[in-house]
C-alpha cells in the first residue's frame, strides 16, 4: 500500500479540456483577432501538458519575432479565471476516491503545471479544497520549483512540506504513487523514482503514454483505489 498519492490536476481529477481550449481561443481573439489556433495542434499541445508560453508560440509561429510570453500568459490566465472555471468539472467519483483514501490513511497531494490559485479556486467552488492539505497543493508558480517533469517540485517543495506537516522523516519513492494523464506525468514519476498510474480517460496522447509503459493504467478515476490499496 502506498503512503502518499500525488495527483495531477488537469485531465486527472478535473476535466478541463474544454476550459483550456476555449480560453486559448479567447486569448487569440483578444491579442490577434485575425488568427485562429489550429485545432489539431492545440489538442496535441494540451495532450502533452505544454507550457502556456511555448504552446502559444508554437500555435502562432509568425509571432516568433515579437512574441511577448508574459502578455500571452497573463491574458490567458485572466480569461481562464473569468471563463474557464465554469467549464471545468471534476471527474466522476472524485469525492468517493478522496474519502476512501482518507479512510485508508493514505495521504494525498497535488502537483500540477497549472497555477496554484487556479487549482484552489476550482476545488473551492465545489467544496473540495478542504479535502487536500493546502501546503501539498503545488502548482506552477511556487517559488523555487520547476514544471514537471523536472523533479525539483517533489524533492525541494513537496517532501519538506510533507515532513513539516506530518512529522515524518522517511518517505521512500516506492511508497509514493503519481497519478496523471500525460507523458509529462509519467516522466515526472520516472525522474523521482516513484511508480505511476496513467489515467487513460484523461487528456494525454494514448500512444505516447502507453509507449512509456506505466506501471498501472486506469480507465476511470475510481480505478485508482484498486491501485492504491494494492489489489492490482
Amino acid at each position: 500500500m502506498f503512503k502518499l498519492i500525488i495527483f495531477d490536476f488537469d485531465g486527472t481529477i478535473f476535466d478541463t479540456y474544454e476550459a483550456i481550449s476555449h480560453c486559448a481561443r479567447l486569448t487569440f481573439e483578444t491579442l490577434t483577432p485575425s488568427a485562429t489556433p489550429p485545432s489539431a495542434e492545440l489538442r496535441r499541445l494540451i495532450s502533452k501538458g505544454a507550457a502556456l508560453a511555448e504552446a502559444f508560440r508554437l500555435l502562432h509561429p509568425d509571432q516568433q519575432a515579437t512574441f511577448d510570453a508574459e502578455t500571452w500568459t497573463n491574458t490567458y490566465r485572466a480569461l481562464y479565471a473569468q471563463h474557464g472555471q465554469a467549464l471545468s468539472k471534476p471527474y466522476a467519483g472524485l469525492r468517493l476516491v478522496l474519502d476512501a483514501l482518507k479512510a485508508a490513511n493514505i495521504r494525498i497531494a497535488i502537483v500540477s503545471n497549472k497555477v496554484t490559485d487556479s487549482i484552489k479556486t476550482a476545488l473551492k467552488q465545489l467544496d473540495l479544497l478542504d479535502e487536500f492539505p493546502e501546503p501539498l497543493i503545488i502548482g506552477d508558480n511556487i517559488e523555487g520549483s520547476q514544471r514537471k517533469p523536472h523533479p525539483v517540485s517533489y524533492m525541494d517543495i513537496l517532501l519538506p512540506r510533507y515532513r513539516a506537516l506530518y512529522g515524518e522523516e522517511a518517505l521512500r519513492p516506492e511508497e509514493v504513487l503519481m497519478v496523471g494523464d500525460t507523458v509529462t506525468d509519467i516522466l515526472y514519476a520516472r525522474n523521482v523514482g516513484m511508480k505511476v498510474c496513467w489515467c487513460r480517460y484523461g487528456q494525454g496522447d494514448a500512444e505516447e503514454c502507453e509507449a512509456l509503459k506505466p506501471e498501472f493504467t486506469i480507465d476511470d478515476l475510481e480505478g485508482v483505489l484498486e491501485v492504491a490499496m494494492g489489489s492490482r
